[in-house]
This record gives C-alpha cells, structure tokens and sequence, in this order.
C-alpha cells in the first residue's frame, strides 16, 4: 500500500500542476513556483498527503534531476566559447562565491554568536542552484551574452562551492571541538573527489559519443540516453560523487568532439525530463514546514538578505573587474540567487557532521534553516533570473 499511496501523490500533483501551472502563466510568473506551491499543498505543511518519510524515498528524484541539470550545462560549455570569454568566468566566479561565504557567514556568526556556525552557514551559501534558472532560461527560451555567461558561471560555481565547503565544513568542526577532523585531508578528499568526477565524466562521455554513432533511430536514442543517465547516477551514487559535475563533464565533452550525437542524445533527455523537473520542485515545495519558518525566522530571513547581497555584489564587482558587458554588471547578480538541491545535499552532511560532535539542536537548525531558506528563494529566485534576462533582452518567448 506504500508504494500505492507514493504513486497517486506524484500523480495527483502531476495533474494537479497543470491547473497551478495555467494560474502561474495568467500571473505572469515562472511556471515552476506553480510547482513548489502544489508540493507545499499536499506536503506535510497542509494537507500531510504525505509524510516526510514518504518524501525521503522519493531522493531518487532529486538525483536524477540533478544529474540532469549538469548535463543541460555541460552542452553549453564550449571550448571555443569558453576561450572567448577567458578570465572573466574565473573573476566572476570567485567573486560572486567568495563574496556570499564572507557576507553570508559573518553574518549568520554574529546573529548566532557563533564563528563556527557562521563558516558553516558561508559554505552553504556559494551554491546556486540551475534548476530552476534553467527551466526558466527553456521556458523563455533565452539566448545573449547573458545567458551564455550565467551557464558557464553556473557550471563553474558548483565547482568552487564544493571547494569552500570542503575546507569551510572541517574547519568549523575543529572550531567546535572536534580532533579527528583535518583541513588538510579535506582538501586532498575533496581535490580527489573533483578529479575521480570530471576524470570519469569525461572518459563516459568520449564512449557515449562513439557509441552514439551506430544508432539512429530516435526511439533507440531515447532508450540509449536514458540508460546511460541512469548509469551515471548510480556511479555517482555508489562512488559519493557529484551527479552535476558527472553528468557536466561527460556533456562538456560531447559537445565538443561530436555536436550532432550531443543534441540528439539532449533532444531524447527533453521528451521525457518534463516530468522529472516538476516532480523536483514539487518535493522541494513539500518539505515546507511552518513551524521551521517561525523557530528561526530571524536566522532564515539573516540568510537569505545577507546570501542575496553576497550574490549580488560579488557578480557586480566580478563582471566589472573582467570589464564584461554592461548589461552583465547589471543584471548578473538576479539570476544567481537561485538555491536548491545542491545546498539542500551539502547541508545534510554538514548535519551530519554536527550530530557526529553530539550538537543535535545545532545540526537540525542547519538542515530546518537550509529546508526552509530553499523555499522562499525558489519563490523569488525564478522570478528574478526572468527579470534579469528581459531586462537584459534575451528572452525570446513573452508572456
């Protein structure tokens, strides 16, 4: 009855997201904040059609979303694109993601009175989630300057993020007290983990565009893309890898040693991601819990005003230190401020390590604030990156 009782709430909000989805085109709003609402409906925050239980055994969803994610990046980094925009990406990224750890954690530190808590908070913040900037990016059908330098930010961002995380996380767990953690066995882990993911990326990549070659038909293709997806998020999975910087790296390198298997095989992951992607924002809406929201409001709200000018600021001074376009100083900043699944996995295991030091009131914070903060900037985030991208005058499709 279990699995039952899973399969008419991911069909109900299915359905239920076509209606929600009419109202968010009426409002003239990203259709995927339709999404996240139909998931706090029926999540425990109202209705409790499920439980966070049943919600859990659902993360295979996040998983593949995410996988999926990486590889929509991955095919808009091209060599050639990314040699034209040179040293800007790297200014950009560094201080775009430097700028929302320091803002963010100093912070959070002294509202909590507390350095290690505050580091902790900092890593959290580099993240940003593409989820919801690229559906908005398909759903308007984006194309520019701006567009083009948001995927290699994006792609980019993660990469620093998991960085900072490594070397932030152990260094507030010293802070607090425990011996068996070390910076530098952090950063040779996470250097390794970064290899072992763009190593192996690659290396599927490069076999997925052979193979490719030998099969034409467009049902075989679906059936060949799926497959190989599927293969690399239980890679990802079994091995405790990034399935974003998987997925990118096996992407960035068909896209760049065969264009035409690359947009078949992403033309075949588009028939059927559809659904993946709602059910995504869905689960995010569903983890909503009111009581979080009112226990550390001040914290939540601290987190994300203070995340927000780190974003936006770092893309501001970033873009102006790498002398980019005008319209990329101005309007960078509202499409970065996106934070979702990847935020929401490394605050897990920055939960984790708290309750390992036996600070249980501290770790459940952590995971409450990070659910919580997700949330309400899935709300206004998408909003924003379509503001960003009109206003920069890339999008394509109107309401």
């Amino acid at each position: 009855m279990q699995d039952v009782h899973i399969l008419s709430f991911m069909g109900i909000c299915l359905l239920f997201s076509l209606l929600s989805g009419r109202g968010a085109s009426y409002l003239k709003v990203p259709i995927i904040i339709a999404y996240i609402i139909t998931g706090a409906i029926f999540g425990p925050a109202i209705l409790s059609y499920v439980n966070s239980t049943q919600i859990d055994s659902l993360g295979f969803i996040n998983l593949i979303t995410l996988a999926l994610i990486g590889f929509n990046i991955g095919t808009e980094l091209r060599f050639k694109e990314l040699r034209r925009m040179g040293k800007k990406i790297i200014i950009i990224v560094l201080m775009e993601a430097s700028l929302a750890f320091l803002v963010t954690a100093v912070a959070t530190a002294i509202a909590l009175k507390s350095i290690p808590m505050g580091i902790i908070y900092g890593a959290l913040a580099c993240a940003t989630a593409p989820a919801g900037t690229i559906d908005v990016i398909r759903q308007y059908q984006a194309r520019g300057e701006l567009t083009s330098t948001l995927f290699a930010v994006m792609g980019l961002d993660d990469i620093y993020a998991l960085i900072l995380y490594s070397l932030g996380i152990p260094l507030a767990g010293i802070l607090l007290g425990a011996n068996n953690l070390s910076i530098s066995h952090a950063l040779v882990g996470a250097s390794f983990d970064i290899v072992l993911e763009i190593g192996l990326g690659a290396a599927i990549g490069y076999i997925l565009v052979l193979l490719g070659r030998y099969i034409h038909e467009q049902s075989l293709f679906l059936i060949y893309s799926l497959g190989a997806l599927f293969i690399m998020c239980s890679l990802a999975e079994f091995l405790g890898l990034s399935p974003i910087l998987l997925t990118m790296s096996a992407a960035i390198v068909m896209t760049n040693q065969n264009g035409i298997i690359t947009k078949k095989f992403t033309h075949s992951l588009t028939q059927w991601s559809p659904p993946v992607y709602l059910m995504f924002f869905v689960l995010l809406g569903s983890r909503l819990d009111f009581k979080i929201i009112a226990s550390y409001a001040l914290l939540i709200v601290a987190y994300i005003v203070f995340r927000s000018i780190g974003k936006f600021s770092g893309a501001f001074w970033g873009a102006k230190l790498a002398k980019s376009e005008n319209k990329i100083r101005k309007y960078l900043g509202f499409t970065l401020l996106s934070q979702a699944g990847v935020a929401i996995g490394l605050s897990l295991g920055a939960a984790s390590i708290l309750s390992d030091l036996g600070l249980k009131a501290e770790a459940t914070q952590v995971i409450s604030v990070m659910t919580a903060s997700t949330f309400l900037i899935m709300l206004i985030g998408p909003i924003l990156v379509k503001y960003g991208l009109n206003k920069a005058g890339e999008l394509r499709v109107k309401d």
